[in-house]
């Protein structure tokens, strides 16, 4: 992926392992990954992680595991007319973040796929439902 795609936020399928391949099980096999910027989503037969890159420069990272068992939904939202993404929710439990009102709640994974990057906004939708929804 060169710098022009990155900035213009083209995902790429085969995201970079490197921040979760030490969080593997053995018996555990990536089924697909996705790039999205400096963000990526990796699902594997035990689960989805999400790869939160922070800060300016990248140094930060922080790697989320979702059991396949706490995957409970998954919806996409199509970009509007002056939308220049797309939205993909994954309803998980174990997301738990505080409100503005100080109360916890669950969380879906939230991600935003630019619009020209549709298609594979959708199939990481089919795939969360192939493999952790209808099962």
């Amino acid at each position: 992926m060169g710098l022009y795609d990155k900035l213009t936020g083209k995902a790429t399928a085969g995201a970079d392992l490197k921040f979760v391949q030490d969080f593997f099980s053995e018996n555990e096999t990536v089924l697909s990954s996705y790039q999205f910027i400096r963000d990526s989503i990796v699902l594997t037969n035990l689960g989805i992680y999400l790869v939160d890159v922070q800060g300016v420069t990248g140094k930060k990272v922080e790697v989320k595991f979702f059991p396949a068992k706490n995957v409970k939904s998954v919806s996409f939202e199509t970009a509007g007319n002056f939308d220049l993404d797309v939205d993909v929710k994954i309803g998980v439990d174990g997301n738990t973040v505080m409100g503005p009102q100080g109360a916890y709640y669950s969380a879906p994974i939230s991600f935003k796929v630019p619009s020209k990057q549709a298609a594979q906004a959708k199939e990481i939708v089919s795939q969360v439902k192939k493999y952790y929804l209808c099962v």
